[in-house]
């Protein structure tokens, strides 16, 4: 007694493709069992023979569609591969600078000298040596103290913001001559992007330079009353920078009962490790120039219409490489 899963109705719907060769291997292998011991199913099968002429599928035509089909797949996804890597490369340019020594020293060297051919009358010329003295981080800002190598001794600080791939793109900077060749600088600092007020303290080459006496004066809002204040620290670095919120210093300083709109150093005395007064040793009188300058970086606003035109260039290729013809 013969036995199969397979109803005669079931295999009668199959047998066109049986006949064409379409169906899986055990399929076909069941059917054919069938039919051998259905004579109704056996004669269904070679009327369909007769009626239809069989047209076998083409294998090497069907191959050939599953390798272009593979082709495209492979294509789609290799141009996702290079869209991507096209928008991290340019976010890269952007926020490039690592907090490294070597990082540090590439932003100054990038950011600080002027171009060759600027005309601006003051600030770092091109070519000028810089140095990243000190550096301070906070969140996902990056401040470097810096000096340049010229007549003017050059001294600043640089703000730089840390993106999401953890370089750091070049903000702003400010820096100013000096007519001393080590000691302590201060300013107030406001850093764009920001609700802060902080203030600034840093020394370059004060290895003998045991401590510095800072006077600080700050004016009322109306500009009218000014409120002095001394504070002297001990140095255990030649090279530092020091930041802190304004209004910390202002209560250190006991002026945070005062209504002041910014803190300015109006003096510096340099002491040796006796408590004496050096600050005229490091005194340049020849440098006689007094100015202040600044640096700007424009926002993101082009970097993010590249990234998006890259991505919708990268979009437009995958769709293509998808299509169904």
């Amino acid at each position: 007694m013969f036995e199969n899963n397979l109803d005669c109705c079931v295999v009668r719907d199959l047998i066109p493709s049986y006949l064409e060769e379409l169906t899986e291997a055990e399929t076909s292998a069941m059917v054919k069992e069938h039919i051998e011991h259905c004579e109704a199913c056996r004669q269904f099968e070679n009327d369909m023979r007769v009626q239809v002429p069989i047209e076998k599928a083409p294998k090497r035509a069907l191959k050939f569609l599953k390798r272009v089909k593979r082709t495209r797949l492979m294509a789609a996804t290799l141009a996702a591969i290079v869209a991507l890597f096209c928008m991290w490369w340019l976010y890269d340019q952007e926020f490039h600078y690592t907090n490294t020594a070597v990082g540090r020293l590439e932003a100054v060297c990038d950011y600080i000298p002027q171009p060759i051919d600027s005309t601006m009358p003051h600030g770092v010329k091109a070519g000028t040596p810089v140095r990243a003295v000190a550096w301070q981080a906070i969140d996902n800002h990056l401040f470097i103290f810096f000096g340049a190598d010229n007549e003017e001794n050059v001294h600043g600080v640089m703000h730089l913001v840390r993106g999401v791939n953890g370089k750091y793109r070049a903000i702003e900077s400010s820096y100013a001559p000096s007519q001393y060749t080590a000691g302590v600088y201060g300013e107030s600092l406001t850093p764009k992007g920001t609700d802060w007020k902080l203030f600034m303290l840093a020394g370059d080459n004060c290895r003998d330079i045991y401590s510095a006496e800072v006077h600080y004066i700050g004016l009322d809002y109306d500009g009218i009353d000014q409120y002095t204040a001394v504070k002297t620290y001990e140095l255990s670095d030649s090279n530092f920078l020091w930041i802190i919120e304004q209004s910390e210093l202002e209560q250190e300083l006991g002026l945070s009962d005062k209504d002041i709109t910014g803190l300015h150093i109006e003096d510096v005395r340099l002491l040796d490790k006796n408590g004496e007064d050096v600050t005229g040793e490091y005194k340049d009188e020849s440098m006689t120039a007094s100015w202040g300058a600044g640096k700007g970086t424009a926002e993101l606003f082009l970097l993010y219409v590249y990234m998006g035109i890259v991505a919708a260039l990268g979009i437009v290729f995958i769709r293509y490489f998808l299509r169904k013809d």
